[in-house]
């Protein structure tokens, strides 16, 4: 997710660094995830990123705000998420869930470790500006569902573009905990798990395999640049 690509830490430094479970989402995104993110330096090439991310929670808590990620500074403000150009969408419940519940299988422990100390630094550095602009260009929410997990179903849209939420997603595409965790270990290959209905995709397949292949060249120019 582009989420991951703009804050992705280490997985060592999940659930010990975060705040207590009765945190309230506000107290949350304006004054953890700032102190979170400043925690690391910024990479040089992430100084280039001027990108607006989004978080929408439905629910008793919940409400919208709006990331300004501009030359390795982040400022966040309480507010609508139309101009964001991605935006995650969820339930406060399944918020919940993934941070402090282990809820959501691989994809909700990937949710939280977006807002861990360091992420910033990993993230844009792994996300070029070209690749930024061509997934500003796409449109649609993708929705993970993952079925049979601990405290039930557990879902996350993920909107490209801005505008208003749709009713429906684009695509949606959904696992079950078990097999996810598979995938993260290594014993299940995606394309097997694929055909052979372990992940099954509804909606326009189209849009998933348009991030798909952004996202790889992104890590194929990241490689490179290594070497």
């Amino acid at each position: 997710a582009i989420w991951m690509a703009l804050w992705f830490p280490s997985r060592e430094t999940a659930m010990s660094t975060l705040p207590p479970a009765g945190t309230s989402a506000q107290d949350f995104f304006e004054r953890f995830v700032p102190d979170a993110f400043k925690a690391t330096p910024l990479p040089e090439d992430a100084r280039e990123i001027d990108v607006t991310l989004g978080v929408k929670l439905d629910g008793d808590g919940g409400g919208e705000w709006r990331f300004h990620l501009n030359r390795g500074e982040m400022k966040i403000e309480r507010g609508s998420t139309e101009d964001a150009a991605f935006t995650l969408i969820q339930s406060v419940a399944d918020w919940r869930g993934a941070l402090w519940e282990g809820r959501g299988g691989v994809f909700g422990r990937q949710s939280q470790s977006m807002f861990q100390p360091g992420a910033g630094a990993g993230a844009a550095g792994a996300m070029s500006p070209v690749a930024l602009a061509r997934l500003q260009a796409l449109r649609g929410v993708i929705r993970m569902v993952v079925t049979g997990g601990p405290g039930g179903d557990w879902s996350v849209d993920f909107k490209l573009g801005p505008g208003p939420v749709p009713a429906e997603p684009t695509t949606s595409v959904t696992i079950a905990a078990a097999d996810a965790d598979a995938l993260e270990r290594g014993e299940l290959d995606p394309m097997q798990a694929f055909m052979s209905g372990k992940i099954m995709v509804a909606g326009d397949m189209t849009l998933m395999m348009q991030m798909q292949a952004i996202q790889m060249q992104a890590q194929a120019a990241a490689q490179a640049k290594k070497v």
